[in-house]
C-alpha cells in the first residue's frame, strides 16, 4: 500500500491551497507526499497536477485527472483533502500514517471517513468494528464517499468520479458526486466503507467522550417535551451542533468555508483554533 495526499483545488478557493500546505507542515510535518490538482499558473505550492482548462469548472473531471496521475505514479491510496479542509491542531501522525492504512488493509476498506461518527451527535446504529470503534457504514443513510477528509482506495475514488460524470447536466459538481455515490449500491464497494470514532483515535479522552455521549443522548430525549425557551437554552448549552472533530485530523465539519463564505461553525468553535490561524482564515474568506 502506497499513500499520498491529494487535494483537488476548486478555482474560486485556490487562495486556500497555500494555507493548507502550511497547516499540514505545521500540524502533520511527516505527512505523505502532497499533490494539488489545478493550473501551474495559479502558483500553487509544491507538486501540482495540471488539469485541462476545459474541466476547471467540472470538479469530478478535474479530480479524476488527479487520481489517474497519482495512480500512474504508483500510489494505491490517498487521503483526499479539499483545499479548505484545514487541520486546525496537531494531527495524530501515528494513526494517520500507520494505524488507519493498516486497519483499512486488514478489513478491506475502500473509504474511511476522518470525520468521526461520535462528533456529529446523530443516532449511530450501524455496527462498530475493530480496536478503535470504527463504524461500518451499512445503513441506508450512512455517509459513504463524502468529501470531508477521508482515506480512499484510489481505484474506488476513480470509479466514484466516473459515476459522477455519467450525468452531464450535473456538470460533475462536488455536491452531485456525494449524492450519486452515496446511493450507488452495487455499482461501488459501498459495503466496504467505514467512519472513525474521533475520540478513540485522538489519543485521549475516549472514556470521557463515551460518557458524554451517553449523558447527552438521554438529555436530548427530553428535548421535544420542553418549553421553547428552555429547549433553546438547552440547545445552546449542550452545543448540539458541535461539529469540531477532535480526531487524528482535527477539523470542523464543512471546512473553512460554507457556501463560499466563512463557515459559521468554525466561528462558533474559534476557541479551538490557534489565533494566528483563525485570523488568516478570516482574511482569506473575506477575499
Amino acid at each position: 500500500m502506497t499513500v499520498c495526499l491529494l487535494s483537488p483545488v476548486w478555482p474560486d478557493y485556490r487562495r486556500f491551497a497555500p494555507l493548507l500546505s502550511r497547516c499540514l507542515e505545521r500540524f502533520w510535518p511527516d505527512h505523505p507526499p502532497l499533490a494539488f490538482t489545478g493550473l501551474i499558473e495559479w502558483g500553487l505550492p509544491g507538486d501540482v497536477i495540471e488539469v485541462d482548462k476545459s474541466t476547471l469548472r467540472n470538479w469530478s473531471a478535474s479530480l479524476r485527472q488527479g487520481v489517474r496521475e497519482v495512480r500512474r505514479r504508483g500510489f494505491t491510496h490517498a487521503y483526499l483533502i479539499a483545499e479548505e479542509h484545514l487541520p486546525l491542531a496537531d494531527c495524530h501522525s501515528e494513526h494517520l500514517g500507520g494505524t488507519i492504512p493498516r486497519l483499512a488493509g486488514e478489513v478491506g476498506a475502500h473509504y474511511v471517513s476522518l470525520m468521526g461518527w461520535d462528533n456529529r451527535r446523530y443516532a449511530s446504529k450501524s455496527p462498530k468494528w475493530g480496536p478503535y470503534d470504527w463504524m461500518h457504514l451499512v445503513g441506508l443513510n450512512d455517509p459513504r464517499f463524502h468529501l470531508h477528509p477521508a482515506f480512499w482506495n484510489l481505484e474506488t475514488l476513480e470509479a466514484c468520479c466516473e459515476l459522477a460524470l455519467e450525468n452531464p447536466v450535473a456538470n460533475g459538481s462536488a455536491w452531485h458526486f456525494e449524492k450519486v455515490c452515496a446511493r450507488a449500491g452495487d455499482r461501488l464497494p459501498s459495503r466496504d466503507c467505514y467512519q472513525i470514532s474521533a475520540a478513540a483515535m485522538s489519543g485521549s479522552g475516549r472514556a470521557a467522550a463515551g460518557a458524554d455521549r451517553w449523558v447527552f443522548n438521554r438529555l436530548m430525549a427530553a428535548f421535544p417535551y420542553l418549553p421553547a425557551g428552555l429547549s433553546r437554552r438547552l440547545w445552546r448549552g449542550l452545543r448540539f451542533d458541535n461539529v469540531y472533530c477532535d480526531g487524528p485530523y482535527p477539523m470542523v465539519f464543512s471546512g473553512a468555508l460554507a457556501k463560499g463564505t466563512l463557515n459559521p461553525a468554525l466561528v462558533k468553535f474559534r476557541d479551538r483554533v490557534p489565533a494566528d490561524l483563525m485570523a488568516e482564515i478570516e482574511c482569506l474568506a473575506a477575499e
